[in-house]
């Protein structure tokens, strides 16, 4: 490679960088504040990001698993049960949560929530948007799925007492699939591997199946 490219590929990752740096979320600002309506004593609020959302909400979506998440395509919204408490995205950049102690906590819980939308910024510039089909498998994929590739032994190895609450716990985002210590094992690497492709790499990660 000569000093020509060298240099080319320095201003294009430079360049890059720019474009990652001006799309971040800077700043989110709480605008309302109501009270809780299922906990007693606690707060629901909603805050507005310094910059629209949407295009990246799907991919935020895939980066958990099913059960804690709910994707409405048509609306472009996205909902997750996380830090306990649920939180709801807006293509505008509207953020609506609930369950949350007091203002000091709203402010720890909106920089999570901005490194969430920022991850998924820095992502969606280097690789693009997730494809339609990704999206669609993660609507509709359910714990079946899941178990049809597990060994079915029922050894309680992985903390559980089969392999079918294995299953819908990972979907549920209560365990993840690297707990079954026979997935690694070279008996059951064909269903390893049948498991990765039916599922596709987003959901493989966000079930906790290690790539």
């Amino acid at each position: 490679m000569n000093e020509i490219d060298i240099f080319k590929k320095m201003l294009e990752a430079e360049e890059r960088r720019k474009r990652i740096e001006r799309s971040l979320v800077k700043r989110i600002e709480i605008r309302e504040v109501l009270p809780c309506l299922t906990t007693p004593g606690y707060i629901r609020f909603t805050a507005m990001a310094d910059r629209e959302i949407g295009e990246i909400i799907s991919l935020i979506f895939l980066k958990f698993p099913p059960g804690r998440s709910h994707y409405n395509p048509a609306e472009g919204t996205l909902t997750l049960n996380i830090y306990n408490r649920m939180i709801t995205l807006h293509p505008d950049g509207m953020i609506a949560v609930t369950n949350t102690r007091d203002l000091q906590e709203a402010g720890e819980v909106l920089e999570k929530i901005k490194g969430l939308i920022n991850e998924a910024c820095s992502t969606y510039l280097r690789s693009g948007p997730p494809s339609e089909d990704a999206v669609e498998a993660a609507m509709r994929v359910s714990w079946t799925d899941i178990y049809r590739h597990l060994p079915k032994t029922n050894c309680g190895e992985c903390g559980y007492p089969t392999c079918q609450a294995l299953a819908l716990k990972a979907l549920l985002g209560d365990a993840r699939l690297s707990q079954c210590p026979k997935l690694r094992e070279a008996e059951y690497l064909p269903s390893r591997r049948e498991l990765k492709r039916g599922l596709g790499p987003f959901l493989t990660k966000a079930l906790g199946l290690e790539l």
